[in-house]
């Protein structure tokens, strides 16, 4: 799901004209995602646990719904198939919100007595059923859906049109249909009947059955989702959607339909952007095994939220941005395929769906564009905060934390790629995807650290110990020594660590050390184990440079040689002051720190940022050229500038003499 959209989930390219179109299509991602966070927090359901019933295992949904835009009303039956898998029940639980009223619900005997609560109802069967019995139960319901989390049932509009839509999840599901809504618990396939006013056409799960035009003027769609799928995932978007329809060929006698419903408004904006698609599907299947859902479709269906949710085979989208796109399309593999079989362990959605935008970029564009993407990524990872298993998911803006769940788990992949190397590591991702205890089916983390200990050989337990369970990041301080020795040069390096959290003072992982000299080096792995661990090499030259995890393969700081670093935050006053035309800013920071350094006039109207983002400890200087926001000169007199990192504030005066 990209709320980052979702938050920021979900960032960037060495850079070129690609690399920036794609850190700005992220940033708006950002922002959605922070928005959607904002207004969803306070209105999260209760996580799933308090009303569904362990006693059966549902295998069959069909929903009949008819959808009244004006005034707001969904009238639905709802049949659910299960099997019985306790030993014996009399009675059965479905989740359903409160704020949808139940009529009547009929069994194999008729109608049947109930009992409605705040999250769901409770059925007296007929009779007592035992271990492996089926039954069948048909739940008659209507009302004005609520709206959790981010948003799960809206009935809303656009230019003039009824616009309705979903999205379910983390809880939502329940606000609108009654179900059992377990992730680890699939329902073997869906059947959806919506009915909508004429003029509208409803996109949702699996394949387009049936169309019929009733004589009250509505119209009834059919979808038929054949293959597993976890209750939040089920969808339905409808407006006087316009089609944007294509092929993606997986091999040269075999075509699956992607088919696209989008707003009248941004049909020409679709055209274009949506093709990419054939290219992702492609990729994406090289890397983690043929499309999943490859004998029903793959598509899109603009809603009204501000970013995408990766619903099974027609991800809802508000806008077609690239790497919202392939982020999107990855979560059929991760999130839809192998769903998470817990919130707490999202990071097997999000992380992974994030991780695969840059492996995208990656194959489409080169090694430079995976580079540049996956460390934009690292800048919200180093704010993650709490362990990437996600102990409180009471509340959206908890559960789909960006640093946390989405930028450090790709992070998480991202190391786990250098542990293993590139052949284990694509090698264990096929076998997630293929492995048949997860297939269509859900996983935890220790599901995927199986697959990859089995794959590669390694004992991972150290790994997913610290970046999974465990807090913070290492922060890295080193010393170097080079002597000549017989046939060379023996470099002799001392690695230290520390952790940036308390809960996990120590990372042993294996580090590369680069030895440079000019157009030569020499990169070596190392596995630390223990803070001041001394490591020799021999090289054939005489460094000038050794370097401590060059190429960033780690989630770490890195402090360079002898460095000395500020003790605090301090803002130097200008040189030369006053100036004309320009002079030099400087600043110092103790860690690393998210700066802005503003200009503003006597008036406290800013007249320009010179810096704003996330810089490294030490000292930093910035020359002002006298210039505003435009590169316009300003006039002679008196600025201002102001320097905020975290909770340090200050501001210093300065003057401009023309």
């Amino acid at each position: 799901m990209t709320t980052r959209p979702l938050l920021t989930a979900v960032l960037t390219l060495a850079l070129s004209l690609q690399a920036l179109t794609q850190t700005a299509s992220r940033d708006f991602e950002k922002a959605g995602w922070r928005a959607c966070k904002e207004a969803g927090a306070p209105r999260m359901a209760q996580e799933r646990g308090d009303f569904s019933d362990p006693g059966i295992h549902v295998t069959y949904y069909r929903l009949r719904l008819t959808l009244s835009p004006s005034p707001a009303l969904l009238t639905g039956d709802v049949s659910a198939k299960a099997a019985c898998v306790a030993d014996s029940i009399r009675t059965v639980q479905f989740d359903l919100s409160g704020s949808m009223t139940v009529d009547s619900v009929l069994g194999a005997g008729g109608s049947l007595r109930f009992s409605q609560f705040l999250q769901g109802f409770q059925v007296q069967l007929e009779r007592t059923y035992r271990k492996g019995e089926t039954l069948t139960l048909d739940t008659y319901y209507r009302g004005v859906p609520g709206a959790t989390g981010f948003g799960s049932f809206m009935f809303s509009s656009q230019n003039g049109v009824p616009w309705i839509w979903t999205l379910s999840e983390p809880y939502g599901a329940r606000d609108w249909w009654p179900c059992k809504d377990d992730n680890s618990d699939k329902a073997d396939s869906v059947d959806m009947f919506v009915t909508v006013p004429a003029g509208l056409k409803a996109g949702s799960n699996g394949t387009l059955a049936d169309t019929q035009a009733n004589v009250d003027g509505t119209t009834t769609f059919h979808w038929s989702e054949r293959y597993p799928i976890a209750v939040y995932l089920v969808s339905l978007a409808a407006t006087n959607y316009a089609e944007i329809d294509d092929w993606f060929r997986y091999s040269p006698s075999d075509s699956m339909p992607i088919v696209n419903y989008v707003l009248p408004q941004s049909l020409s904006d679709g055209v274009g952007a949506l093709a990419e698609t054939k290219s992702m599907l492609r990729i994406f299947s090289d890397a983690y095994g043929l499309y999943p859902f490859i004998k029903e479709k793959y598509g899109h269906a603009q809603f009204g939220l501000g970013g995408a949710m990766e619903h099974q085979t027609m991800t809802s989208t508000t806008n077609f941005a690239e790497n919202t796109i392939s982020h999107e399309l990855a979560h059929q593999w991760f999130g839809d395929m192998i769903t998470c079989a817990n919130w707490p362990s999202l990071w097997l959605n999000e992380g992974f769906a994030v991780f695969s935008e840059s492996v995208f970029l990656e194959k489409y564009y080169g090694p430079g564009a995976y580079k540049a993407h996956i460390e934009d990524v690292m800048s919200a990872a180093f704010n993650a905060t709490g362990t990437l298993y996600v102990q409180d998911t009471s509340t959206v803006a908890t559960l789909f934390d960006f640093n946390r769940v989405y930028a450090k788990g790709a992070w998480t992949l991202h190391m786990l790629r250098h542990v293993l190397g590139d052949s284990a590591f694509f090698r264990s991702m096929r076998a997630y995807a293929s492995d048949p205890r997860f297939r269509f089916k859900s996983a935890t983390t220790e599901g995927f650290r199986s697959v990859c200990e089995s794959v590669s050989g390694k004992d991972l337990g150290y790994f997913f110990d610290e970046w999974v369970y465990g807090e913070g990041y290492p922060r890295y301080g080193y010393r170097w020594t080079s002597t000549p020795t017989t046939g060379g040069y023996g470099v002799t390096v001392t690695l230290s660590q520390s952790g940036s959290s308390a809960a996990t003072p120590f990372f042993r992982m294996p580090v590369d050390i680069r030895m440079v000299a000019g157009t030569r080096d020499t990169t070596v792995t190392v596995f630390h184990t223990a803070t001041g661990e001394t490591f020799t090499f021999q090289v054939p030259f005489p460094p000038s440079d050794v370097q401590i995890d060059p190429d960033k393969r780690i989630l770490r700081d890195v402090t360079p040689p002898d460095a000395i670093l500020p003790e605090s935050y301090a803002l130097a006053q200008n040189y030369p002051n006053p100036f004309n035309p320009g002079t030099w800013l400087s600043f110092s920071l103790p860690h690393r720190s998210d700066v802005t350094l503003t200009v503003y006039d006597p008036l406290g109207r800013e007249i320009a940022v010179l810096i704003r983002g996330q810089l490294e400890a030490g000292t930093h200087t910035v020359r002002w050229g006298g210039t505003d926001a435009r590169g316009y000169l300003v006039a002679s007199g008196t600025y201002f500038y102001r320097l905020t990192a975290g909770t340090y504030g200050e501001t210093r005066k300065m003057m401009l003499v023309r």
